[in-house]
C-alpha cells in the first residue's frame, strides 16, 4: 500500500491506495492515482509526499 499526501481544494488531503495504482500522468506533469471510483491527476507541485515500502517503490525495467 502507498499513502499520498497532496494539496487539495480544501487543504491537505491523503489517499491510501495499492502502490501499483500510481503512475505518471499523461495529462499533467505529475501522478495519476487510480481510486475505486475514478482517478486523481496531481501535478508534482501539489504532491507533498508518497510513502510506500522499498519493494513497492522499485520499478521493473525488464523487457519481458
Amino acid at each position: 500500500m502507498a499513502t499520498i499526501a497532496y494539496e487539495g481544494p480544501d487543504g491537505t488531503a491523503e489517499e491510501t491506495v495499492d502502490a501499483g495504482n500510481i503512475t505518471d500522468s499523461g495529462k499533467v506533469q505529475g501522478l495519476r492515482i487510480k481510486l475505486e471510483d475514478g482517478y486523481i491527476h496531481l501535478p508534482y507541485t501539489r504532491v507533498y509526499w508518497v510513502r510506500m515500502s522499498e519493494d513497492e517503490g522499485k520499478a521493473d525495467y525488464s523487457s519481458a
